[in-house]
């Protein structure tokens, strides 16, 4: 039975999520909480459209990233390594950060629905950047409700773990 990975227990990848949320300047705490989501922390997952690893990046995407990084020796197979799906994960996390002026709505909706997808919501409906329930696909409403919502309690974790000192 695999363990279950509480609020103020360890995370095994922390040390990447550290180390590269401050190489892109993304709060860690964000890429968790897509982590989470996306893989529930599974190196392995494989989602049933080919996405892959904890961050459930697609092949394709992940190919464009680890050539825009310099990455060499990347393969496919890579994907499903820790280190290397954190980094291209939260590299492409922090393109679409920046691509919609750090609006985290639409970079998470772009990151589960593609950039097209947005764009095309957006030109129909400029309010989709303020308002979750305007997005069109169902299963990205919930998902952007689902990361913000793990975002918020992981940050409530962490300020909680600090006046603790745990």
């Amino acid at each position: 039975m695999k363990k279950k990975i509480g609020l103020f227990n360890k995370n095994p990848y922390e040390i990447y999520i550290i180390e590269y949320s401050k190489r892109f300047a993304v709060d860690f705490l964000l890429i968790k909480a897509v982590m989470k989501k996306e893989s529930n922390l599974n190196p392995e997952a494989v989602s049933n459209i080919g996405a892959v690893g904890l961050m459930q990046v697609m092949p394709k995407t992940a190919l464009e990233i680890a050539s825009q990084l310099n990455i060499t020796d990347y393969s496919d197979k890579n994907l499903k390594e820790a280190e290397i799906n954190i980094i291209l994960g939260t590299y492409y996390l922090k393109k679409l950060l920046n691509y919609y002026n750090n609006n985290l709505i639409l970079a998470l909706a772009a990151y589960n629905a593609g950039i097209g997808n947005v764009e095309n919501w957006y030109s129909k409906d400029p309010e989709i950047e303020e308002k979750i329930c305007k997005i069109p696909f169902k299963e990205t409403r919930h998902y952007v409700r689902s990361i913000i919502f793990i975002y918020k309690i992981y940050r409530g974790a962490e300020k909680l773990k600090n006046f603790l000192k745990i």
